[in-house]
């Protein structure tokens, strides 16, 4: 019925597989029955709460007509012609190093504040709200190379697992434009997938504040509302909640890929079709037996 809600039990936090936070915090926890958890503790609730979540809606929402052309726009070999020039097509093969992955990046704490009525909305009736869960903004604090950074989860995004491909990886058309970026250079980045998006400096410290000379030449180009971001999150699971918590913060839905199941050419080629301006790769870590 209330597909925002969360409850924090002696310590350990739950949350509807519906909730943002439960979606972002899913890489870290386990799910049965809708619920995802058991989660990260928030300071601010009672050691037994129950919480809902204040979740806007993201603005860019499939239309009927996306739908139906969706075959057409992510077309393996790109629009239809008399010939296919293999040099057209590029094969795309993230190098993932395990002596090499981001392990500087921690989830520091989930913080809930309490949700401030905004202009417009109608007058609370304590009476009615008297024995209701409280609503709040939810937010999660990294540590990323000493410093903090929080990021809200303003909105109620998704997150799509990507098809397996077979016998990949697959070659992609040039026309399926995309950027690719290590997650370190993720905070950076603002506003994508909009004729704001742009490369921030400002306030940046560290491995942050230094984008690749790649990255920095790609966004001297002219913007492209249908450009897709590839945010490499291999690694610990906290690089992942990151990349999920950013999404949120911008209210972009993403494309989840395990390089493990499916390749890149694949995990771009459906966000094309769902109209998705970000994929996340990551590479899944093997479960811990608890019997052992």
């Amino acid at each position: 019925m209330y597909p925002n809600t969360g409850f924090q039990y002696r310590s350990t936090t739950y949350w509807a597989a519906t909730c943002i936070v439960g979606k972002v915090l899913a890489p870290t926890c386990r799910s049965i029955g809708g619920w995802v958890g058991p989660a990260r503790p928030a300071p601010d609730l009672g050691r037994i709460q129950i919480a809902r979540i204040r979740q806007r809606t993201p603005k860019t929402v499939l239309s009927p007509d996306d739908v139906l052309t969706m075959c057409e726009r992510s077309d393996p070999l790109g629009p239809p012609t008399d010939s296919y020039p293999v040099t057209e097509y590029d094969l795309l093969m993230p190098e993932i190093d395990p002596h090499n992955l981001v392990d500087t990046i921690r989830i520091e704490k989930l913080a809930l504040r309490r949700a401030i009525p905004t202009a417009g909305s109608p007058p609370r009736n304590k009476e009615e709200d008297k024995g209701k869960p409280v609503l709040y903004d939810a937010a999660v604090q990294f540590a990323i190379d000493g410093e903090s950074w929080p990021l809200r989860l303003s909105y109620d995004v998704s997150f799509i697992s990507a098809c397996p491909c077979a016998r990949g990886p697959h070659p992609l058309f040039f026309d399926y434009v995309h950027r690719s970026i290590p997650i370190t250079e993720l905070l950076a980045i603002r506003h994508w997938g909009s004729s704001k998006s742009n490369l921030s400096k400002s306030n940046l410290s560290g491995s942050l504040a230094s984008p690749s000379p790649a990255a920095a030449r790609e966004e001297e180009e002219a913007d492209d509302m249908e450009k897709v971001l590839v945010i490499e999150a291999f690694g610990i699971t906290d690089n992942e909640v990151l990349a999920r918590a950013w999404c949120s913060h911008w209210a972009l839905s993403a494309v989840v890929a395990d390089m493990e199941k499916t390749c890149l050419g694949c995990a771009v080629r459906e966000a094309y079709a769902a109209c998705l301006n970000v994929v996340i790769l990551i590479e899944a870590l093997e479960e811990v037996d608890d019997d052992k």
